[in-house]
């Protein structure tokens, strides 16, 4: 899966100096290491997240000039402290090691930088460290999230994806099927819901039903408050043949973006 020949960290020095010159693409992989259920591995995001970037770079070989930095594997899940495995960065240090992670890549000339963050308690840091980059070095970066994608481009795969999607469940199960089989225990699936025990009509990870109102209310417990075993959505309609076309639409999509990202930032 991987090609070598659009690793970064697998240049030498020189050879990262030459490749500068070409102006390429440099995604940056960002995941995080949090629980997503007793039947998926705590470093989900972070593998798919270097997944992507390498699949995106197959996907746009010979279009665009890609290469892929060494993945940051760690990132800021503070949502889930409450279950083992738990290692999140604050969104300080997450913020401040991804602002240094670009001013490298700029000061060893690389101007056009993609992030693939595959985890949403990133994007806030994240977000902050590419708007900082703007100002601060004059670069453009580019944003992809490829599990937040995937909930916008599945929902016609299902039935009824409101009652299937979830952390642990869907569309992601099905992707994990796809992509890393070998990492998935189907054994270990179980569907889950939100409840609490304090009172409170959980609806998502911090929100909680008001009375009649359509819109909730926010409330920042952890998520081992409202869900005992970390999972929410149907596990029981996860299949690879969904993750394959998880794949179809969702990498489509990025490779397409970074062709977007490519006409639109290339210097002439």
């Amino acid at each position: 899966m991987i090609d070598n020949s659009k690793s970064l960290g697998r240049l030498s020095w020189t050879e990262v100096k030459d490749a500068a010159k070409r102006n390429p693409v440099v995604l940056v992989p960002i995941g995080a290491i949090e629980q997503h259920g007793p039947h998926l591995p705590v470093h989900e995001d972070s593998i798919v997240a270097e997944w992507s970037a390498y699949k995106i770079a197959e996907l746009t070989d010979g279009d665009v000039d890609v290469l892929v930095a060494p993945a940051l594997h760690y990132g800021h899940s503070p949502t889930f402290r409450g279950f083992e495995g738990n290692l999140s960065l604050s969104a300080e240090t997450l913020k401040a090691v991804v602002s240094e992670i670009i001013e490298s890549l700029v000061k060893s000339g690389f101007n056009r930088i993609v992030l693939v963050d595959n985890n949403g308690g990133n994007v806030g840091p994240v977000s902050g460290a590419a708007a900082d980059s703007r100002r601060d070095f004059g670069v453009l970066i580019g944003h992809l999230y490829p599990w937040q994608l995937g909930y916008g481009l599945m929902r016609d795969a299902y039935d009824d994806a409101n009652a299937v999607y979830g952390h642990g469940a869907e569309p992601e199960l099905s992707a994990m099927l796809a992509m890393f089989p070998d990492q998935v225990d189907m054994a270990k699936a179980e569907s889950g819901g939100l409840k609490s025990s304090t009172g409170w009509t959980p609806t998502s990870y911090t929100d909680a039903k008001i009375a009649d109102y359509s819109v909730p209310g926010t409330v920042y417990w952890d998520f081992s408050e409202v869900s005992s075993n970390g999972v929410t959505g149907d596990v029981s309609v996860a299949d690879p043949s969904i993750g394959e076309e998880w794949i179809r639409r969702v990498m489509g999509f990025c490779a397409e973006y970074v062709r977007e990202y490519d006409r639109n930032t290339i210097v002439n």
